[in-house]
Parts: structure tokens; C-alpha cells; sequence
């Protein structure tokens, strides 16, 4: 029996790698940092994309929209509050930690909603 694992669970495990790995090469990227950082997004990709193809099974184009949203919700989240910059105005900060609340609020619904569809088994289109 194939177990499923969840493609969320991968992304986000990917994207705290990449994140330690932009960290560690901050004093001077080499070849090497940039070929780590490469394997490192596109594996976020990949799995960020294998969980879209899930969820559109499942639940159509309004799953899509869903896990859209949320990567929305992360990034602008982060760019307001760890990424931004000391001088930035301070009412970001408090806009990119709403939005950070709010994308982990997602994030849980998607991870229960890509669960129900690992137990749910694909329909077959009838006549085969």
C-alpha cells in the first residue's frame, strides 16, 4: 500500500532550508551557495506545484486560488516583517504581521484540505 505524503509539509520543510541557506551564504555567494539555493526553490516549486495538482483533482479551481492565496499571504508577510528593511515604516510591521497570522490560518485549512483529499480516493470517469 502507497502511503501519500503531504506536499505542504515538503514546501514548507524546503522553504525553512532555503531561508538557512540564504542565511549562511550572506557574506558572499559563490557557486556553490548559488547552486544550492537553485536545488533548494526549485524543490519548493516542485512541491508547491504537485500540491496544485493534487488539490485541482479534489476541489477544482478554487483549491488553486486557495494555495495562491497563501503563498500571497507568506511572502508579503515576510517581506514586511523579517525581510524588510530598519528604516521601513513601522505600520508594515504591523500589516506583515496580520498577514503572517492570516497565512498561517491558511495554511492549516490547505493542509486539512489536501488531507481529505490524500483520503478520498480519485474517481474514475464512469464507462472505463
Amino acid at each position: 500500500m502507497k502511503v501519500s505524503r503531504s506536499y505542504l509539509i515538503k514546501a514548507v520543510l524546503a522553504c525553512v532550508v532555503f531561508y538557512y541557506a540564504l542565511d549562511m551564504s550572506r557574506g558572499g555567494r559563490g557557486v556553490v551557495d548559488w547552486v544550492v539555493l537553485s536545488a533548494v526553490g526549485l524543490a519548493v516549486l516542485y512541491n508547491l506545484w504537485q500540491l496544485g495538482r493534487r488539490l485541482h483533482r479534489f476541489g477544482g479551481s478554487r483549491a488553486l486560488w486557495h494555495e495562491q492565496r497563501t503563498v500571497l499571504f507568506w511572502i508579503i508577510g515576510l517581506f514586511n516583517t523579517v525581510l524588510a528593511r530598519p528604516e521601513a515604516a513601522p505600520w508594515k510591521g504591523i500589516l506583515g504581521g496580520v498577514l503572517l497570522a492570516v497565512a498561517f490560518g491558511d495554511t492549516i485549512a490547505l493542509y486539512r484540505r489536501e488531507r481529505a483529499a490524500i483520503r478520498t480516493p480519485p474517481q474514475t470517469p464512469e464507462g472505463m
